[in-house]
């Protein structure tokens, strides 16, 4: 009797199939979301619906992705490669919000930072554009201002010698580079003692909203500076607002110096210029 050889056709795990799948659109849509926010056609609250939504997609498809190794490693099943695929694409997702997780745990849960919180610049407009859907705006609790000494004892005004005109040119420069937009047109100079002004202050890349005070104290021969940043969604800054803080005051510094240089460097006139050569 002529033998017979049986063929076992290789089955297609389904669910490395699916996997892909959910890595695939769980990676669109935090791109598309992304960019729609960040260019304005997506609302912030339907941005934050999307990026929970977005990790869950992911984590589903990683869980599939392990059936699919599963069946693969016990029945021989086709879908390692899908399989593959969907777990590196998801973990690309997910890096994002672990890396957000992490600072999560790391900072305090604040979303109003200033560099005074013991009488921090006050708020006039910001209150009135503000919905029930964002955070609030007031005085800092008695724990709040614990929270932040701890956590930023570093985070301080600035001090610079010379006239509020000055200050407030260099502060000018600051605001436009950072893409802060202020709320009401500022002056070209002024002749009072104090002056605040607010700006809405979003993030660079995902263009979150917060709104923004800067205060500035005429001291006699000096002007101090403070700042104040507060988001509008989410309770937990995740430490940007410090951060961001950090880096307007360093900005600030640096910008008051050069134009100060550009002060004391006077060009010398066409005179002395004969005589040197």
């Amino acid at each position: 009797m002529a033998s017979m050889t049986i063929l076992m056709e290789r089955r297609t795990s389904r669910s490395a199939g699916w996997a892909r799948k959910f890595a695939n659109f769980s990676l669109v849509l935090l791109l598309v979301a992304s960019l729609g926010h960040r260019y304005g056609l997506v609302e912030t609250l339907a941005f934050l619906w999307v990026l929970a939504l977005v990790p869950l997609l992911a984590i589903m498809a990683l869980f599939l992705a392990a059936l699919g190794f599963h069946r693969l490693w016990h029945y021989g099943a086709k879908g390692g490669r899908a399989s593959l695929m969907a777990t590196l694409v998801s973990l690309l997702v997910l890096a994002p919000f672990i890396y957000s997780a992490v600072l999560y745990l790391q900072h305090p849960h604040l979303a109003d930072i200033t560099t005074d919180p013991e009488q921090p610049p006050a708020y006039v407009l910001a209150q009135w554009r503000r919905t029930t859907d964002m955070n609030t705006l007031g005085n800092f609790s008695v724990e709040e201002v614990a929270l932040q000494a701890s956590a930023y004892p570093n985070l301080r005004g600035r001090r610079f010698d010379g006239s509020m005109d000055r200050v407030l040119k260099a502060i000018k420069v600051v605001v436009e580079r950072e893409g802060w937009v202020p709320v009401q047109r500022l002056p070209s100079e002024t002749q009072d003692e104090r002056l605040s002004f607010e700006v809405v202050a979003p993030t660079w890349l995902l263009r979150f909203p917060s709104d923004g005070v800067v205060r500035m104290v005429d001291e006699g021969e000096a002007v101090f500076v403070d700042l104040r940043l507060s988001q509008r969604y989410f309770w937990h800054d995740l430490g940007s607002g410090a951060r961001r803080i950090e880096r307007f005051m360093a900005a600030l510094d640096a910008e008051f110096d050069r134009q100060s240089l550009e002060i004391i460097d006077i060009p010398a006139s066409a005179g002395e210029e004969d005589s040197g050569d």
